[in-house]
């Protein structure tokens, strides 16, 4: 499944090498980046945030998000993941952004590719928009999972999570900001380029497959959101 996602998304595949300019010029608006620092339990962090309205991009946000776990596949050792979304300057038209196939696709890349287990989802600085993507996800994923979202009014949560030398210091901590952690990421990314330059390239030979696989059958598409109803 790692090689054949390639070829049944190929409007993602084809367009994630973060050498593309509109990746980086994303990445100077929002920050999707991953603290150096495992927590608790071996929990790896990842933040995403925006730096101002308007101007979220659900789809390059999952580029982004996949390329860093292209990366740590190579590097990482970690348990579970605890994945941060900070709302402070997210605005309604943000969030029309997020139609149910962009998040099915995200979740089921998420889960069944990288084989990754969120163990909690922690909203910052929630706003009334919310729940409309809330009521989405229910429907996506699986009970146990959605009974691991938080939403939190502030972000006073992050330090139970974090020691205050870790902490970044865009919520009162001493660790490194998200800016800082942004340009790591660009130096990451620079370090990994000929990977992402091979990943351009790789397909599976589908005419060797004794039977034709489809993205309704991988990934669900098909039957999930024909009777898909969302108030």
């Amino acid at each position: 499944m790692y090689y054949t996602i390639r070829s049944l998304l190929p409007d993602w595949y084809e367009n994630c090498n973060p050498k593309l300019p509109f990746i980086k010029d994303y990445m100077n608006v929002s920050y999707t980046v991953v603290h150096p620092k495992l927590v608790e339990d071996m929990y790896r962090v990842t933040f995403i945030a925006v730096k101002k309205p308007h101007v979220t991009s659900p789809l390059t946000t999952a580029l982004l998000f996949f390329n860093i776990y292209e990366m740590r596949l190579s590097e990482d050792c970690l348990i579970g993941d605890i994945i941060i979304f900070d709302m402070k300057n997210t605005a309604m038209d943000d969030f029309v952004k997020m139609t149910p196939l962009h998040l099915k696709k995200t979740v089921t890349v998420y889960k069944n590719i990288f084989s990754l287990r969120a163990k909690r989802i922690i909203f910052l600085n929630s706003i009334r928009y919310l729940d409309n993507i809330l009521a989405l996800l229910k429907l996506l994923i699986k009970p146990k999972i959605f009974q691991r979202i938080e939403v939190h009014q502030d972000s006073e949560v992050l330090k139970e999570i974090f020691q205050p030398d870790q902490l970044p210091k865009d919520y009162g901590g001493n660790g490194p900001s998200l800016e800082e952690l942004n340009d790591g990421l660009r130096e990451k990314f620079d370090e990994y380029q000929n990977r992402f330059d091979q990943l351009d390239q790789l397909r599976v030979d589908e005419s060797l497959r004794p039977e034709k696989l489809n993205n309704d059958e991988v990934l669900g598409f098909h039957g999930n959101f024909k009777k898909l109803n969302v108030d």
